[in-house]
């Protein structure tokens, strides 16, 4: 009897490896993060820089306002263009075959297997090659920081439009409403002060906010890896990032469910046990998961458009 459990699990796991399941790509990404978990740093870093930088800058002019935005857009492209490269980096590195390697030939060839040798022999190596991605993709980035932030500002004013055609006023102003969207204490403190039947709207705008703003995030899922891989303009990269999507739906829609299944069960970790101790363990966990996360989609874009195609 314990042998057949034994075989059943075993079998389990052989296919979960066989490169015909598609949770191979959450074990391979599982891999590369704990063998590359030094690209954590970069992205503790930035998180501690822009939010110092969010809350020391002046942003009490118009213009004020416009040269903060594009000095927060100019950050963003500077850590996501070398963070994206060493992410590239570390899923080349990544050898999932049992097979010979075939000889490089090419120069690009030969150069990707260097990379892959100091990624392996030199564990700096991913941080030493973060200036390159800067200095390569830095003004694609830098493009796509400010298109995300304002199409993300078309998809908030069409969902407040849509949410108040379809579910009505909840009786406060919109400020109010948008901050008490904001975190969940100022919700707490709203809620206690509102009717049952305004508590009752108030949850259907959150969760419709949640609906569109989790769509809008799937539907750019490729947009980063494509402009790192492709090396294209950013609208090609936006346009074709959405036609891969369509068209391994699916299998996209699997990898983003449990991304967000993962995400949504820190989320509750996080409000259900307040303790200090529990709550620097949760950020450490957040903070690989953002690693995990970002590993996963550019490893299932590699896999899915780029080697399957050629």
């Amino acid at each position: 009897m314990i042998k057949n459990i034994a075989i059943f699990f075993k079998n389990i796991l052989d296919w979960i490896k066989s490169d015909l399941c598609i949770f191979r790509y959450f074990y391979d990404a599982l891999c590369i993060t704990n063998n590359n978990i030094i690209l954590a740093t970069p992205l503790i870093l930035f998180s501690i820089f822009a939010s110092t930088y969010l809350i020391i800058a002046p942003a009490n002019k118009v213009f004020n306002i416009g040269i903060i935005l594009m000095l927060f857009f100019a950050i963003m492209a500077a850590f996501f263009s070398g963070w994206f490269y060493t992410i590239k980096l570390a899923i080349n590195s990544f050898d999932t075959t049992d097979f010979v390697k075939p000889v490089a030939n090419t120069p690009e060839e030969k150069e990707s297997e260097r990379q892959t040798e100091n990624v392996k022999g030199d564990v700096f190596y991913l941080l030493k090659q973060f200036p390159s991605g800067v200095g390569k993709y830095f003004l694609e980035y830098f493009f796509m920081a400010a298109l995300f932030f304002l199409f993300l500002t078309f998809v908030i004013l069409f969902t407040y439009k849509l949410g108040y055609m379809l579910i009505g006023s909840i009786g406060i102003s919109r400020p109010d409403l948008f901050l008490a969207l904001s975190t969940p204490d100022t919700m707490v403190e709203l809620i206690k002060s509102m009717t049952p039947e305004q508590q009752i709207k108030l949850s259907q705008w959150n969760l419709f906010f949640l609906l569109t703003t989790t769509l809008y995030s799937f539907v750019i899922m490729f947009w980063a890896p494509e402009i790192v891989y492709r090396k294209v303009t950013v609208f090609t990269a936006l346009v074709d990032s959405i036609g891969k999507l369509f068209k391994k739906f699916f299998k996209s829609l699997t990898v983003f469910a449990f991304l967000m299944f993962i995400y949504f069960i820190i989320s509750i970790l996080s409000v259900l046990i307040p303790s200090n101790i529990i709550g620097f363990i949760l950020t450490v966990l957040y903070f690989y998961f953002l690693v995990y996360a970002a590993v996963l989609i550019f490893l299932f874009y590699k896999k899915e458009f780029i080697e399957n195609e050629e």
